[in-house]
């Protein structure tokens, strides 16, 4: 390496393993997938809110449905207007 040339440090927060981060996929604004979850906290037509290991997601929206729960995922569908992340 020449005097020029300078390693290129960065610095990242630490994060925990990419396998403790939920995995969220939605499908327009009809449906969303959470895989990771550990339970529900809040269940209405108007919102869903699901504890994950590291943060709460609440969905918001219209005639939402859980469709599918397992221990580790679910799946809501209706008329998604917003999704937060809540640490």
């Amino acid at each position: 390496m020449s005097k020029k040339e300078k390693p290129i440090r960065r610095f990242l927060p630490e994060l925990p393993p990419m396998t403790a981060l939920p995995c969220i996929e939605f499908s327009g604004n009809r449906e969303v997938v959470i895989e990771g979850s550990k339970g529900v906290l809040e269940y209405s037509p108007d919102c869903i809110r699901v504890n994950t290991c590291c943060m709460v997601i609440s969905v918001s929206g219209r005639e939402l449905n859980l469709r599918c729960i397992s221990d580790t995922a679910l799946i809501i569908d209706g008329f998604i207007t917003a999704a937060e992340f809540s640490v």
